[in-house]
């Protein structure tokens, strides 16, 4: 099963899931700062696992029906907090 978490942040749910058995997890987050993190905090007990900078606005870089599941925990929340926050969340779920 390939999962995309997206905004996953510095959250634990990426972590649970690959101890889980979850092991081809992609995780994408719009924060440079975060990613590093995760990446330095993952690098050793979860290799398998990614953390890709990315606005998940624009998910040109994955191929159309790449996830069997792409889970959000709060990035729609804070889209919907935004200018133009409906036409934005629209982007983000149409699929390409």
């Amino acid at each position: 099963m390939r999962i995309l978490v997206l905004g996953c942040g510095n959250a634990e749910f990426s972590e649970d899931l690959y101890d889980a058995g979850y092991k081809n997890v992609i995780n994408v987050d719009i924060s440079s700062v975060v990613i590093r993190q995760m990446n330095e905090r993952n690098r050793e007990l979860r290799p398998e696992m990614e953390f890709l900078v990315m606005d998940i606005c624009d998910m040109t870089p994955f191929e159309s029906n790449s996830f069997d599941i792409a889970i959000d925990k709060s990035t729609i929340d804070a889209l919907l907090c935004g200018d133009d926050s409906f036409v934005k969340v629209a982007e983000m779920l149409k699929e390409s």
